[in-house]
């Protein structure tokens, strides 16, 4: 009798806890469909060995949305106050990632904190499917959750917790790989992004009080740009000498000086642009980090700044970022994992009215896209010079003449929108610096993109334009440009020549490290 009676509450306990992990599953392939899917629908592949790959990431996702479920719902409570609420924010971002192409990040929660008060702004979104799908996924929650309540009993919680946690750890911490595909996707994006966006206020909250001593400027007008490239390497421009016409336009004009031998330290974007941006050298790398930036220097002296972002903001540079008078989003919302045109042309709307504005000293930093990969994204493939072009994001599943061709023409798209960039300067005194945050690497010794260390990596493009009225008014700037074409210089120039560009007298210049 004893026998029968374990066997049967054994038979019971097997049966709640098989019902209570059948409902988690449910929601997690409810999550991976409506929700995750998100960052892989529209992802190009060219095999089966591709596909695999991306069912592999979206498998990757769904055990660590298991793990999330099952925290959520061993309890009845929090599962009815948090299950609803976490549900309507992933619709929320799934919505306006199918329709809009718009991925949550922290610039993304910037623009909407920014905007909260503005009625007219908030009221343009509120579309009639955006809240049918609102109203749809609430009543679906509070069904689930109703269920929950009358159907499903948790036997061990302890065990459910514990292997919970075991999934969130195994795909967001143990295997390293793992963790930027989840924390980049839904549903795991909302808490990422949201963590991402309080440190980088943080950040931006900082005091540093680095120029005590404030700069003089003599200078009557003159508009300075500070143009931020991505992953160009410096043997791959024509202006280098690199036999493909990767930059016609800017190879007509005479006024540009391209520096073919600059060396950054840093080869991943988070550390090389507050390199570039401060007077961090190799003696004094913390500088990036403590330090404010030429952009103070150039406000102190009478300058309005603007950044117009094409990339995402990080907490190493945000805080550059906001240094400037004004601050501009231009594609806000793209991400490398949602795949769409994502190009720097976009940027010219927003470089044209900052031109227009009657300020006669100005400073525009301009953070590109550039040949970031997944390279085809950023120009028109279809009118692209060479061909043919990448077709899938796995890099392995593309010819070496394909990614090679595909880069190139990022170079191009570059030319193109930098050539327009230098047709607002023509008439004004006007100075346009160029410098990669670093290079990439293209097949060689097997490597591709820049994770790795290697010379082309370290080697990133730069080249500087000067209008005829800026030669006139510093023709011994501008013979000092041209004589140092063929010199060696570590990023650390940067700081140093366009303080010296424009003219800022400051006892934190070195003129010994200025190309000007």
């Amino acid at each position: 009798m004893d026998l029968n009676k374990i066997t049967i509450k054994r038979l019971n306990w097997s049966y709640t806890s098989l019902r209570y992990n059948l409902f988690v599953f449910g929601i997690v392939v409810l999550y991976g469909l409506c929700f995750t899917l998100t960052g892989f629908y529209n992802t190009p592949f060219n095999s089966m060995a591709d596909f695999l790959v991306l069912v592999m990431q979206w498998c990757c996702i769904s055990i660590a949305t298991y793990g999330l479920i099952t925290l959520l719902s061993v309890n009845r409570w929090i599962f009815a106050i948090l299950f609803p609420i976490f549900t309507f924010l992933c619709t929320m971002a799934a919505y306006f990632s199918y329709t809009a192409k718009v991925n949550l990040t922290p610039m993304i929660i910037d623009l909407v904190v920014a905007n909260m008060k503005d009625v007219q702004t908030c009221g343009s979104l509120v579309e009639p499917k955006l809240v049918l799908f609102g109203v749809l996924s609430i009543v679906i929650s509070i069904a689930l959750v109703v269920y929950r309540w009358k159907k499903i009993r948790v036997e061990n919680w302890v065990v459910n917790v514990a292997f919970g946690v075991f999934c969130i750890l195994f795909t967001t911490v143990f295997v390293v790989r793992f963790r930027n595909p989840v924390a980049e996707r839904l549903p795991y994006s909302i808490f990422f992004s949201v963590k991402r966006y309080m440190q980088q206020r943080a950040v931006v909250a900082e005091h540093r009080d680095t120029f005590v001593v404030p700069p003089t400027n003599e200078v009557d007008s003159l508009t300075v740009v500070m143009v931020i490239g991505e992953s160009l390497r410096a043997d791959h421009l024509q202006l280098n000498g690199y036999p493909r016409a990767t930059m016609p336009k800017l190879a007509e004009e005479p006024n540009v000086v391209s520096y073919p031998d600059i060396y950054t330290e840093a080869h991943l974007t988070h550390l090389s642009v507050p390199h570039i941006l401060t007077r961090a050298d190799s003696a004094h790398t913390e500088r990036a980090f403590e330090e404010q930036s030429f952009i103070t220097l150039f406000k102190q002296a009478g300058f309005e700044t603007t950044w117009l972002a094409n990339q995402e903001s990080v907490d190493t540079y945000v805080y550059f970022m906001n240094e400037c008078d004004s601050l501009k989003f231009v594609n806000s919302g793209k991400s490398l994992y949602i795949i769409d045109k994502w190009m720097d042309e976009d940027i010219l709307p927003y470089y044209r009215q900052e031109l227009a504005k009657p300020e006669a000293k100005q400073l525009l930093v301009v953070h590109t896209i550039g040949s970031h990969w997944y390279y085809p994204t950023h120009f028109d493939v279809e009118t692209a010079p060479f061909q043919p072009n990448a077709l899938s994001k796995i890099i392995s599943s593309n010819t070496r003449e394909e990614m090679i061709n595909s880069y190139d023409n990022t170079i191009v798209e570059t030319d193109r929108v930098v050539h327009e960039m230098i047709g607002g300067l023509r008439d004004r005194n006007a100075i346009l610096i160029f410098l990669s945050d670093h290079g990439e690497s293209l097949g060689e010794e097997g490597l591709y993109m820049h994770a790795q260390s290697r010379p082309e990596v370290h080697n990133p493009a730069c080249f500087v334009w000067y209008s005829d009225i800026y030669a006139e008014k510093y023709p011994e700037k501008v013979a000092a440009l041209r004589a140092n074409k063929d010199k060696r210089y570590r990023t650390d120039f940067l700081f140093h020549s366009i303080l010296d560009a424009a003219s800022i007298e400051t006892e934190y210049r070195d003129d010994s490290l200025s190309v000007f």
